[in-house]
C-alpha cells in the first residue's frame, strides 16, 4: 500500500494533537533565540548588514516553525472533529477560536517565549481559511498542510519589514529589535527587499503548490474513473462471452434432443421385436445409455434439473472426463467405501463440470513442478454434509482468488462458474491450504440427501 492510500486511511486528529504538544513545547524553548542575539550582537560589532539579514532569517524561521505547529495542529483537529460529528462548518470555526485563545493563553501562564498576535496572526487565520476554500479539491490532509505552511512562512517575512511596521506588522519583542537595529545600520531599504522578496516568493510557492496539488488530484480523480470504466467495460464483455457460450451451448445441446429421440424410440422397438438374445441385451444397453444422455442433456438445458446420485458416481463421472487427458493419471482420488455409497440430489452435469473445473486449475498451479500430484477426496462432515476436496502439490494461493482474475491468462469464467453450481445446489465454496501436498486446497461443502445411502 503507497503512503497517500494508508493517509487517506488515517484520522489527521492524532496528528493535529501532535503538532500542538509541539507547539507548546516550542514555546518553552529557548535556546533559538540565543543564536537570534548572536548574530544582532555581531551585526553591530562588525556593522554588517549580512549579520543582520541571518538574524532576520533565524527569526522568521522560528517563528514559522513555531506558527506552523499551531495552525497546523489546529487545521487537522478541526478536520477530524468535522469528519467525527458530520459537521463541516467546524473545519473552518474551531481554527478561528482556537488559535487566538492559544496566543492569550501564552501569555496568561508567561511561559519564556511570548508570541505577538499581531497582523501575520490574523492572516494566518485567514490563511487557513483560504487553504481550505482553495484546496477543497485536495482530498489528502498531508497536501493541504504543505501549503499552509508555506503560506504560514511567507507571512512571517511580513514581520520584519520596517516598512509594514505602522500597519500592525512585527511588534513583537524580537522583530522590534531587528528592526531598530537596521535603522541604525541604515540597512531598513535592505531589510524592506529581502522580506518583500521572500514574502512574495514564498506566497507565490504556496499559490503555485495549491494549484499542481489540485491538477494532480484532477489527474487522479480521471485516471480512476478511467479504471473504474474499463473494469466496468471488462466485466460486461466477460458477462457477455459467458452469456454467449452459455446460450450456443443450450442451442446445441437443444438440438441433440431430435436425433436422441430417433434413437431413443428405434432401440425401443429393436429390443420389443428383437428374439436373439444377444441383439435383445444390445438393444436394451442402447436403451438406457439413451435414457442416461436424455437425462445429461435435460440437466444441461436446466440448471434446475437434480436427481438422486451417490458420491462414488459423481467421482467416477467426474474422473473420467480427465482421464483420457495426459496429466489424469496424476489425479489419486480418496472416499471409502460408506462414503461412496452416500446420496446427493445434484445436476450430474453442472456439478461434475465444477469439479473438472478445480482439478483442471490445481493442474494448472502445477505445470512447474517437478511431478504434479492432485489429490480428489471426499468425506463426511457432520450428519448432513459432504466435503469434496480438490488439493495439489503447486505454490498455493496467498489470497482469495478474484472473479474474472486467473493466473494463467485464461478468462477467469471457471471459478465463478464453480461459485454458480455451488449456489444452485445450497453448498459452499472453501480455500486454504493442503496439509498433504502442500499446495492450495479448495473444497466443496454439500447437503446430502437426507436419509440416503446405498450402504
Amino acid at each position: 500500500m503507497r503512503w497517500h492510500e494508508r493517509e487517506r486511511d488515517l484520522s489527521p486528529g492524532p496528528f493535529g494533537a501532535f503538532f500542538l504538544i509541539l507547539w507548546v513545547l516550542s514555546q518553552q524553548y529557548e535556546r533559538p533565540s540565543y543564536g537570534i542575539f548572536r548574530f544582532l550582537d555581531l551585526a553591530i560589532r562588525h556593522g554588517d548588514s549580512g549579520y543582520l539579514l541571518a538574524a532576520v532569517a533565524l527569526l522568521v524561521a522560528v517563528n514559522a516553525l513555531r506558527a506552523l505547529f499551531l495552525y497546523e495542529g489546529w487545521f487537522l483537529l478541526a478536520s477530524s472533529l468535522a469528519e467525527a460529528f458530520k459537521k463541516p462548518p467546524l473545519e473552518r470555526v474551531v481554527p478561528l477560536a482556537a488559535v487566538p485563545l492559544c496566543y492569550q493563553a501564552v501569555a496568561w501562564l508567561d511561559l519564556p517565549a511570548v508570541p505577538h498576535f499581531g497582523m501575520p496572526a490574523v492572516l494566518g487565520l485567514a490563511g487557513v481559511v483560504m487553504i481550505q476554500y482553495l484546496s477543497r479539491g485536495v482530498s489528502r490532509w498531508g497536501r493541504q498542510a504543505l501549503v499552509l505552511g508555506l503560506l504560514l512562512l511567507s507571512l512571517q517575512w511580513l514581520d520584519v519589514i520596517p516598512l509594514f511596521t505602522a500597519y500592525g506588522f512585527g511588534w513583537g519583542e524580537l522583530s522590534t529589535a531587528v528592526k531598530d537595529l537596521a535603522a541604525l545600520l541604515g540597512a531598513e531599504t535592505v531589510l524592506n527587499i529581502a522580506g518583500l522578496a521572500s514574502f512574495l516568493g514564498f506566497f507565490a510557492g504556496a499559490l503555485v503548490t495549491t494549484e499542481l496539488l489540485l491538477s494532480y488530484e484532477k489527474q487522479l480523480a480521471q485516471f480512476r474513473r478511467l479504471r473504474r470504466q474499463e473494469r466496468e467495460l471488462a466485466a460486461l464483455r466477460e458477462k457477455q462471452l459467458s452469456g454467449r457460450v452459455t446460450s450456443e451451448i443450450q442451442r446445441l445441446v437443444h438440438d441433440l434432443k431430435r436425433p436422441l429421440t430417433t434413437v431413443t424410440g428405434l432401440a425401443d422397438v429393436l429390443a420389443a421385436t428383437l428374439t436373439d438374445v444377444t441383439a435383445k441385451r444390445h438393444a436394451s444397453i442402447i436403451v438406457d445409455a439413451a435414457a442416461t444422455m436424455d437425462q445429461m442433456v435435460s440437466e444441461i438445458l436446466s440448471p434446475q434439473a437434480r436427481r438422486p446420485v451417490t458420491v462414488g458416481e459423481l467421482l467416477d463421472y467426474a474422473v473420467s472426463q480427465l482421464r483420457p487427458l495426459s496429466w489424469g493419471g496424476s489425479i489419486a482420488v480418496e472416499a471409502d467405501k460408506k462414503v461412496r455409497s452416500l446420496l446427493l440430489s445434484i445436476n450430474l452435469v453442472r456439478l461434475s463440470r465444477a469439479l473438472v473445473n478445480l482439478l483442471d486449475n490445481a493442474h494448472r498451479a502445477t505445470t512447474d513442478s517437478v511431478r504434479s500430484r492432485l489429490f480428489l477426496s471426499a468425506a463426511r462432515e457432520g450428519e448432513d454434509l459432504l466435503l469434496l476436496s480438490v488439493e495439489d502439490n503447486g505454490p498455493g494461493m496467498g489470497t482469495r482468488p478474484r472473479p474474472h482474475r486467473s493466473g494463467w491468462g485464461s478468462t477467469g469464467l471457471g471459478l465463478p462458474f464453480v461459485e454458480e453450481v455451488m449456489r444452485e445446489h445450497g453448498g459452499a465454496l472453501r480455500y486454504g491450504r493442503s496439509d498433504r501436498l502442500a499446495g492450495a486446497a479448495v473444497s466443496l461443502v454439500l447437503p446430502l440427501l437426507k436419509g440416503g445411502d446405498f450402504s
